[in-house]
């Protein structure tokens, strides 16, 4: 009798996955949005953003240098954080973390402010200085990036945190009053602005940025960046060239394209400003001061690019939370973390996952690196493909394989770029048929990434069809090529007819992709 594909899993193995869940809701109180994530978590396993909320309530508005909050901005905060609190209440959330930055930090009526809104939401919420401010963007950034060295840059509303990182140590840190709202009341005040307004803002920001010493680029540096400022210059550059992931996290803009949006942004007045594809019309009056304080950064640092985090203070307080267990709140290996988060979500088949990484990873290394195009990067990449493939089967059996694929594009998997989370995905698209092409993310790849793709696929599915019984009775392989063949022998324990049989109905995916025929022979282990 021939196999057939193994059965998908009944929707039983998966309805428990939450049984032992944890929700927070975690409310960032900033000079210009109020945002409310809620994070479902699994202590010590997994994690997801389950639903979010955004406000724009411009707090900071008309505070001016005498740093008082004016009753106008009061009103549409105390309005929002009541919102949030009922929203709270009938979700049965009753974890609350929920803190106030700069708008907050600095108003002379702080006091009077916060008790209004305990008393009219019964949410107390914690101010936090700009070390602390700092302190958590980073860690949101970390967690979230392969950042080792460099800065992590926080821009709101009323100010600008930028931290030093050494070995994902935070060394230093220092909070700056230039956030968007505030650098726009007080430099740029015209409609459109005149060139001495944005001259004079220059100007500001050059002494700002000069008198920090340390706050200078060295080779292996990279800046990660926060903020809904720099999420919408990232909008703005995806919808002009059409990018085909819709990813925001990870996402790199260049010093270059920043200078010309400001420039773009210079040339315009507001309301023509709203009609620039991606522009959030609620962020048109303040993206010529974001453009202007993001380029300047860069440019008195060094850097001739940035990598957007869309996790930032709010990501940091849920982190502290999440890791609590830990010496500190970072994930030992951010990718690994983020494939494994992945994973836990959808209950993949853990024993089977690793056995096909195995296979994968050993095949990979056994061939010598003439008779491939990839390089030492993309095993890491196979790896995560091979623990990701089947995910999709949490959606449907039939045609997991794409909805493996979907999954993987649309958590983004930070640590990794977004180049090599296209080729996890496509890795995971065609682990079971179909000839392997990079389709419509050409424009994120590398030149042989066509190669690349397909050879890795080849071993990605041979080592799904040496474990199609799911019994692990192959337990090694050893790959061995000359000449114009190669020679795969099969260790087993016990009977391994149906690995044979399944694998040399795929041979031909081998020989395509590495030019070499592929005999199979069977050992024993």
């Amino acid at each position: 009798m021939i196999p057939t594909d193994p059965p998908a899993p009944s929707l039983a193995a998966f309805k428990d996955v939450y049984q032992n869940s944890e929700r927070v809701a975690v409310i960032d109180l900033g000079s210009n949005s109020f945002r409310l994530i809620v994070v479902e978590y699994v202590p010590g396993l997994s994690f997801r953003v389950t639903d979010e909320v955004a406000e724009s309530v411009r707090l900071s508005e008309g505070m001016g240098d005498e740093n008082i909050l004016r009753a106008a901005a009061m009103n549409r905060a105390a309005k929002v954080v009541q919102i949030y609190g009922a929203f709270c209440k009938a979700s049965g959330i009753q974890e609350i973390i929920a803190v106030g930055t700069s708008a907050i930090r600095d108003a002379k009526n702080q006091q009077a402010f916060l008790a209004r809104l305990e008393a009219e939401s019964g949410i107390r919420v914690r101010v936090l200085s700009g070390e602390e401010e700092a302190y958590y963007g980073y860690l949101g950034a970390v967690n979230s990036s392969d950042l080792h060295n460099g800065f992590v840059l926080d821009m709101g509303g009323g100010s600008l945190q930028i931290s030093h990182v050494e070995q994902r140590q935070l060394r230093e840190a220092v909070s700056f009053p230039l956030g968007a709202v505030r650098v726009t009341e007080r430099f740029l005040q015209s409609d459109p602005v005149t060139t001495s307004e944005l001259d004079s803002l220059r100007e500001h920001l050059d002494r700002q940025f000069g008198r920090l010493t340390w706050f200078r680029y060295k080779p292996g540096m990279k800046m990660v960046f926060v903020g809904g400022g720099v999420r919408m210059l990232g909008r703005l550059a995806q919808k002009a060239d059409d990018y085909p992931l819709d990813l925001m996290h990870g996402y790199v803009l260049s010093q270059y394209r920043i200078k010309t949006f400001r420039k773009l942004l210079a040339d315009k007045s507001i309301a023509e400003r709203r009609r620039i594809p991606g522009m959030k019309i609620e962020r048109a009056d303040i993206s010529l001061g974001t453009a202007a304080v993001i380029h300047e950064a860069m440019r008195v640092s060094g850097f001739e690019e940035l990598t957007i985090s869309a996790q930032g203070v709010r990501g940091g307080l849920f982190y502290e939370r999440f890791l609590a267990g830990q010496e500190q709140p970072r994930f030992a290996d951010v990718r690994k973390a983020a494939v494994l988060n992945l994973a836990h979500l959808y209950r993949f088949q853990e024993k089977h996952a690793e056995h096909i990484a195995h296979l994968t990873l050993s095949m990979f290394d056994q061939l010598p690196a003439a008779v491939h195009q990839c390089r030492k990067g993309e095993r890491d990449l196979l790896w995560a493909a091979s623990m990701l493939h089947d995910i999709g089967v949490a959606i449907d059996y039939n045609d997991h394989h794409k909805h493996s694929a979907y999954l993987i594009l649309n958590d983004g998997l930070p640590g990794y770029t977004h180049r090599e989370i296209a080729l996890i995905a496509l890795l995971a698209r065609y682990h079971r048929k179909g000839q392997p092409t990079l389709d419509e993310f050409e424009a994120v790849m590398e030149p042989g990434d066509s190669r690349r793709l397909v050879q890795m696929a080849a071993l990605l599915r041979l080592s799904e069809q040496l474990d199609r019984s799911r019994d692990g009775v192959v337990r090694d392989v050893k790959l061995t090529a000359g000449g114009d063949y190669a020679q795969l022998e099969l260790l087993t324990r016990g009977d391994g007819q149906v690995a044979l049989w399944s694998v040399e109905r795929h041979r031909d995916v081998f020989q395509q992709a590495f030019g070499l025929e592929l005999e199979v022979v069977t050992g024993h282990s």
